[in-house]
Parts: structure tokens; sequence; C-alpha cells
């Protein structure tokens, strides 16, 4: 009762002493202070963790975006080189026509070749000839235009032209009028008999000369274009430089990885560090990629017309420089042949720094390695960093370009600091190579006479029956040998201008000649080719099209427009590539398969195995 009248007494006392004894015997919240505590901790730990993955990704995230702009410094690096392999094989081609020009056309007028009667139909067991010994001397006079003379003469039979001279018929009696007409007739064929002589040696001068001419100018417009391209990547500042397509390489690398990074990457990437490095950047196009200088030569037979028809061996080069051609030829040469233009390309090598010195191409020096490097920094702000300085990231990356080679060393080894390959040839019938001042060491080496290697190891080439032959049979050669003559077609590529087309064409019938086929034939890509070039089958298409309108941004010199493959008529053409050339021969069934070891597919192309066509079109990607 005493309690209940003090709680009525005091309500509000009683209810506070209650509530305080209920608390002191309540045990549950006692967690709930310790929570409270710990909370805060466990929230700087989650926090750490968010913010040390977020590191983490947009590290990740950083490098793999400087990795795909490296590889983009490196495509475009690869897209330049393989501009510039593709000209180094077409100077191969080059050299392939000038050979064959030389030791096939310029001999065909022979009855018979060392090893067997020329024409032959069987070709397959022939024996092999390591070359004319000696060397091949140009007579290519089987059909001759410049005078008027059956079809079937010929006054190059045999290598030793020596007829004697017609005899001089006499009036004896000189009351028969029938007498002084013979007399005049006998006068009559003895002039033009000299005159077929001496016009002989003048036009295999001309035609030596010529063929010479025409690979000389051939390979100083590709070997400008490679140069210019090459001094484009050794020039470059901060490792920019501009790309086939117009654009430049930096821009592009930093567009890569702008496009690539994540959101807080992106934000800090413009206040970062960005730099690229081009490892070709200041490094001299002659030490990293040295042209391989040559000085080939050959023989022509002239005629002295002062007792018969009798052939002298003479060199083109001692001919120009002291004119030992007949003078009636040699008037012949200059005026009725246009030999003058000719002249000065056949009077010595120009120095050595001239695109006009001849080369058989350039050979990349392995001791400078061609890769492209990327450099870029951010800072990027975490999602519980709010506050302080953010943490900044690095990535670096180099990427080396993928692709074929640029061609063969001369020679097979290439020692630690030397400008230049050395010991045994590639190429084993390619000429002697010159040193750096344009000299030879052995002016009498007998490969200064044009010939190439068909296969690896090949040490026949040309001078063998089977290599003479191996783009024909008996019925071309015939058809070949009287309806055409080939001197009188190729100097549209020295004469035309615009042209710019070193294979035989009818300017007077504005169309291509039978002998442009088998001179694609001569130059399509044999096992040797694909062996050591990277042969774009496309290049046209793939690359020149795109070069073509930014020529001047390679400072690509106006002497040499830029030409597309052998066999185009049109300056930067598209319409004639090396898959033509090989379709070309593979349809008209020229070759003879032992003879030239020729590539039938463009998928034995190094560069071409893939079957669509577009896939090497790099704007497409």
């Amino acid at each position: 009762m005493a309690v209940k009248k003090y709680f009525f007494k005091n309500p509000i006392a009683s209810v506070n002493a209650f509530l305080k004894l209920a608390l002191l015997n309540n045990q549950h919240g006692q967690l709930a202070i310790f929570i409270a505590l710990i909370f805060q901790v466990l929230f700087v730990f989650f926090a750490m963790s968010i913010n040390v993955a977020l590191v983490i990704h947009d590290k990740i995230n950083l490098q793999n975006s400087v990795d795909l702009a490296a590889y983009y410094g490196a495509q475009k690096q690869a897209e330049i080189l393989n501009a510039i392999a593709h000209n180094n094989y077409v100077i191969r081609q080059s050299w392939k026509l000038l050979s064959w020009r030389y030791r096939v056309i310029g001999s065909m007028g022979l009855d018979s070749h060392p090893n067997g009667v020329r024409g032959s139909a069987n070709t397959s067991n022939s024996p092999y000839n390591p070359g004319f010994n000696p060397p091949p001397t140009v007579c290519v006079i089987y059909k001759p235009q410049m005078v008027d003379a059956p079809d079937y003469e010929n006054l190059c039979r045999r290598r030793n032209v020596n007829i004697p001279p017609l005899p001089q018929v006499r009036v004896i009696a000189g009351f028969l009028a029938l007498n002084h007409i013979i007399a005049a007739n006998s006068r009559t064929l003895r002039a033009r008999y000299r005159q077929q002589c001496v016009f002989l040696g003048a036009v295999n001068f001309w035609y030596a000369l010529a063929i010479m001419t025409s690979f000389r100018m051939e390979q100083a417009n590709r070997i400008q274009v490679i140069q210019a391209l090459a001094n484009h990547l050794s020039t470059s500042e901060n490792g920019d430089f501009i790309d086939l397509l117009g654009g430049s390489v930096r821009t592009g690398v930093q567009k890569t990885i702008f496009k690539n990074l994540t959101f807080e990457n992106r934000r800090s990437f413009n206040q970062g560090e960005f730099q690229v490095f081009n490892s070709l950047e200041g490094v001299p196009v002659e030490q990293w990629l040295p042209k391989i200088g040559i000085s080939p030569t050959m023989n022509f037979t002239d005629v002295s017309a002062a007792s018969g028809c009798r052939g002298v061996i003479r060199n083109i080069q001692q001919a120009a420089q002291t004119g030992l051609i007949e003078s009636v030829g040699q008037s012949y040469f200059l005026n009725t042949l246009g030999g003058a233009q000719l002249l000065p390309f056949g009077r010595g090598e120009p120095p050595a720094s001239s695109p006009m010195s001849m080369s058989l191409g350039v050979e990349k020096n392995p001791w400078y390695m061609v890769y492209y490097g990327v450099k870029a920094k951010t800072a990027p702000r975490q999602l519980f960093w709010p506050m302080g300085d953010p943490v900044v990231l690095e990535a670096r990356a180099f990427a080396k370009p993928f692709g074929g080679r640029v061609g063969p060393w001369y020679s097979r080894r290439w020692a630690s600091g030397d400008s230049r390959s050395s010991g045994d040839r590639v190429d084993l019938l390619v000429p002697s190579r010159t040193r750096a001042d344009g000299l030879l060491d052995s002016p009498n080496d007998m490969t200064r006479f044009p010939n190439y290697s068909r296969y690896p190891g090949d040490n026949l080439g040309l001078g063998s029956y089977v290599g003479q032959t191996g783009i024909t049979n008996r019925a071309n050669w015939l058809n070949l040998r009287v309806k055409y003559s080939h001197w009188g077609r190729i100097a549209d590529s020295i004469t035309s201008g615009s042209a710019q087309d070193t294979l035989a064409w009818d300017n007077v019938a504005n169309s291509a000649p039978r002998v442009r086929d088998f001179e694609i034939a001569a130059i399509a890509p044999d096992l040797f080719d694909v062996t050591y070039y990277s042969v774009e089958p496309n290049y046209s298409g793939n690359y020149l099209r795109y070069l073509s309108p930014n020529a001047s941004a390679f400072n690509i010199p106006g002497t040499a427009p830029l030409r597309a493959d052998l066999g185009s008529r049109t300056p930067g053409s598209t319409g004639f590539s090396v898959q033509n050339q090989m379709s070309t021969v593979r349809d008209v069934g020229f070759h003879v398969p032992q003879a030239f070891y020729f590539m039938r597919e463009k998928s034995h192309l190094l560069t071409g195995w893939v079957p669509n066509d577009r896939v090497l079109d790099f704007q497409n990607f």
C-alpha cells in the first residue's frame, strides 16, 4: 500500500525510477555502440578498396590505350615502308627487263645459240651454259625498218658478222646499153649493201644505249620516290610525320589514346603529358637505307663497211666517249635515230649521290631498328578522393611495324657498325657493287653484263639455253622475229614524256605490240623474287591512289612523278598491277616452267595469300 501511495503521490519520479531500473537490467543494445565506432573505419577501408580498384582500372586502361596508339604509329611506319619495299621491287623488275632485252632480244638474230638451235620447241632436256663467253653482243637488226629491205633480211645470223664485199661489175662493151644498166645496178646494190652494214652498227649502238637508258630512268624515278619517303621518316619532328593519307601521325596517335580512355582518364588526359617517338628520326637515310650502286655495261656489234661487212665488238661506254662507230653510222645514229639524247647517259656514271647513277635499289641496315614509341600521363580523380592531389598515372609502349622486307641485302652478312652488307652476293649474277664514291673495284668483272637469278642460288640465269628460250616457243619466236622489230618501240619510254612506261609501245598505232606481252612475262614474279621481296599484288589500288594526292607532303621531286607497276600506261594509273602481270603470263602461256620458276597465283606472294582483294586497303579498316 505504501508503494501505491508513493506512486500516486509522485508519479513522475516513480516512472523515472522504474526506467532506470529497467535499463540497468537490459543488455541487448551494447553492440550498437561498437558498430557506430567501427563503421567509420570500415568505410575508410571500403573507399580505399574502391579507389585502388579504380586506379588499377584506369592504369590498365591507360596502358592499353597507349599500346594501341603505339601499334597505330608502327602501322603508319609500315605503310610507308611497304611503299618503299614495292618500289624497290620494281627496280628489280626493271633490271630483269634490261637483262632480257639485252640477252634475249639483243641476240635474237642469231640462227643458233651456243648450246643449240634457238627456238627449239623442246627445251626441257637442253644443256645449260653458264653464259656467253665472251659476253653477249647486241645485234638486233633481224627485220630492219629504217631502210628498204625484205623482212627476211638478217645480218646478225652469226656472232661475228663477216660478209665479203659484193663484186663490182665493170663495163666491158661500152657500146651496149645493157652493160651500162648492169653496172649501174651493181653500183646501187654495192651502195645499199654498204649502207645496210653501216646502219646495222648504228642501230645496235642505239638499241644498247636505249635499253640501258630506259633502265636508268626507271630506277632513277623509283630511287627518288624511295629516298623521299625514307627521308620523310628521318626528318620527322617530335615523332610526328605525315601518313600516306596525308594526316598527322601524332594527331592520329592522340585520337587513338583519347578514344579508348575511361571517363576520368579522358578528363585529365589533355592536361597530362603526351609524347611520341620515331626511332628513325634524325638518322640520315644513307645510313639506314643505303643505295646499292652498280655500273653495268654492254657490248654491241659495230660494223665496218670498208671492206665488205665486217663486225667489230665494241663497248657502249667506250663508244659513247670516243665516237668509235662508223662516221656514216654515227650520223645516222645522231640525226635519224635521235641518239644525241642518249649519249650523255652512256658516257659514264654521274656521282653516286645522283639518282641517275644506276642502282639495284636499296638495302635495309639491320642495326637501325624501326619502331614507334608513345608515352602518356593522366591524373584521374577517383570517387572517394575528392580532395588533395590525384594519383598520377604514366604508361609507355613501343611497337615495331609488322610486314615483309624492303628487299634482300646485296651481300649475305652485315657486321655491326658497317654501312653496307658484305660477303657473298645474294643474287650471284648481279653486277659488282660500286664503292661510296661510285667507283668499281673490279671494272672487268663479267657480272657487269646484265643478268639475274631466277631462284635462290641460280648461277646461270639468262646465260643458259633454257633461260634464253624460257618465255616462248618456236612459233612465237618466229612470229616475233619476222613480224616485229623490238628496237623500234622501246624509245617510247624515253621520248614520250607523259607515258612514263618502260615497256614496248607502238607510238604510231598507239597500241601494245606483241613484244610487250613477252616483256611482261620476263618481269613477272619468280621464285627469287618471292623469296627476298615483299611483292604487293595491287600496289596501285592499295597504296598509290592514296600516295599520289599527297606526293608534295613527302617532298617527292617533280622530276619523279609517281609511277604505277610496270605495264601501266598512265602515271598514277590503278589499272595494272603485279597481279595483272601474273594473270597475263598465265593466260597467254608464255612461260616454260623449268626455265623461269614463275609464280602462277597471287597466293604465292607473301603479301597476297588472303583471298580478299582489298584486304590490304588500309583505309577500309
